[in-house]
């Protein structure tokens, strides 16, 4: 009795040594695993159809860049998007050196969150990835983007989203150079401040 429990004792260890070097096989195999997935079941129903719509314009290509981006006029200032209650974001397809650096990159950052939608990878641009350890993101990026893909200027566009509402609309590039945009909500009136008499 007592061999067989030794022996039983024995090969539970052998397998579950086993078993433990088959996961970590498959988690070194798989370069996601090194980025955190995003829940896109929170995300705002309006702003996924604009990621939707967008990745549909490109049939061929399996990863995007999303990054909080530039180019909203308010009165006649251009700033990133924020009116009270408005935001704007870039999307386009991922290519192989959008995060070395230089004159044709997105950042000096690789992106450290993802999320899919359409089973496609959408890599999330952030602040935090400032602060964070670099060389398990550049390889997974450049495990999961291939060599060959260089960027193409004129494939992307600017999702304006509304902070309080499910509201978010998409605009071309050309949309944005032309200036013809405005916020989901209308700007707020100015009301002139007139001081009350003092006595």
């Amino acid at each position: 009795m007592k061999q067989t429990v030794t022996l039983l004792v024995f090969l539970l260890t052998m397998l579950s040594s086993c078993c433990n070097k088959t996961s970590s096989k498959l988690t070194e195999n798989n370069p996601l695993d090194s980025l955190v997935l995003v829940d896109t079941v929170q995300m705002k129903t309006a702003f996924l159809n604009c990621i939707h719509q967008f990745i549909k314009q490109y049939p061929k290509d399996s990863t995007f860049i999303l990054k909080a981006g530039y180019g909203y006029e308010d009165h006649g200032v251009i700033s990133n998007g924020v009116y009270i209650n408005n935001d704007i974001f870039v999307i386009q397809p991922a290519y192989n050196d959008a995060f070395m650096g230089g004159e044709w990159s997105i950042e000096d950052m690789y992106p450290s969150h993802y999320f899919k939608v359409d089973n496609r990878i959408v890599f999330l641009c952030s602040r935090s990835d400032s602060f964070m350890r670099q060389e398990k993101y550049k390889k997974a990026y450049h495990q999961i983007v291939p060599d060959g893909l260089h960027e193409r200027y004129d494939d992307y566009a600017f999702i304006l989203i509304e902070h309080n509402d499910n509201k978010a609309t998409l605009l071309s590039s050309d949309e944005i150079r032309k200036r013809t945009i405005s916020p989901i909500s209308p700007f707020r009136k100015r009301i002139k401040f007139i001081p009350p008499k003092i006595k």
